[in-house]
């Protein structure tokens, strides 16, 4: 069944013109690298962003950080990606819900350490946070103006794997999935909202270029299910515009300056299926690379001054 949420879409952010971007990209679990990242910038109020845009994980990230929440992602990471209710691998092959994202999400909102995504007091619509979902139709991104009104729906929309996630989030009409298959790493769609400095927060090595082994191992077995085509047509979609995003960072225009901030060797957690072992350490790692990254900024406006 289908997810009805009201529509609120901004298409662009120009009249607002952002000089000092966030993006976060997504990557189920391994979002608990970013979640470290982002503790890091909230123990320091470090709060200079004129636009952040996020997907799938990294938009619940960037919920978290925009609420001004820290542990808040930690926490829905750690306790709820973990539960037996959310991730049911055994159901991929009966067509059934693999991750639970109602159940997810209604968890988030009646939480009492969660559901500071959602108090109007942290967050307006003025806040210029963007979560990208991908019209299921057309394949084209969505960035959708996310504030306390409608935070939970576009974080799902934004979160909805497909063929994980049956059915998709319908946004007026329209079904919606995982932002990440048509804009995993909205870098260039930063720029273009006039974006001149952008910070990116990967899930993934700076030199990862998206490809995943494990899905081509898996191609003899996929082919037992009836949607086996779909799934690779989606992934190898998936896969082009990853290094769309890839090339645009690696060779940026002359007026914009490119960051990012990226583990060096490849995170502990999976995607789904991680142990809280995993997952701590990760959020460490990214604890530690958050305040890495503050402490060269400081430096840098020292040698300035």
């Amino acid at each position: 069944m289908q997810a009805e949420l009201s529509l609120n879409i901004t298409e662009s952010v120009r009249a607002h013109e952002p000089q000092f971007a966030l993006v976060a990209e997504g990557g189920g679990q391994k979002g608990i690298f970013t979640a470290g990242v982002l503790d890091a910038f909230l123990e320091a109020n470090f709060w200079p962003f004129d636009l952040k845009v996020g997907v799938s994980a990294g938009a619940q990230n960037l919920a978290a950080y925009s609420a001004r929440a820290k542990q808040c992602a930690h926490t829905a990471i750690a306790q709820l990606t973990t539960d037996e209710t959310f991730f049911k691998p055994s159901k991929f092959f009966t067509d059934g819900k693999v991750i639970d994202l109602d159940w997810y999400f209604s968890q988030v909102r009646h939480s009492p350490k969660l559901q500071v995504l959602t108090d109007p007091n942290n967050l307006d619509k003025d806040n210029h946070f963007y979560a990208v979902a991908t019209d299921a139709q057309t394949l084209q991104p969505k960035y959708l103006h996310t504030w306390h009104e409608n935070m939970l729906e576009h974080l799902k929309a934004s979160s909805a794997i497909p063929f994980l996630y049956q059915g998709g989030v319908n946004i007026a009409g329209r079904n919606y999935m995982d932002g990440g298959v048509a804009d995993p790493i909205p870098v260039k769609w930063a720029y273009e909202q006039g974006a001149k400095k952008i910070l990116v927060i990967r899930t993934f090595e700076q030199h990862h270029n998206g490809h995943m082994p494990l899905l081509e191992r898996l191609k003899p077995l996929m082919s037992r299910l009836k949607q086996s085509q779909k799934m690779l047509d989606l992934y190898h979609y998936h896969q082009s515009r990853y290094n769309e995003a890839l090339e645009f960072m690696n060779n940026p225009p002359s007026d914009v300056n490119v960051i990012q901030i990226a583990p060096t060797q490849p995170l502990q957690s999976m995607v789904l299926g991680s142990s809280n072992q995993m997952l701590q350490y990760d959020y460490l790692l990214g604890l530690r690379h958050g305040k890495n990254f503050l402490r060269r900024c400081r430096k840098e406006l020292a040698i300035q001054s």
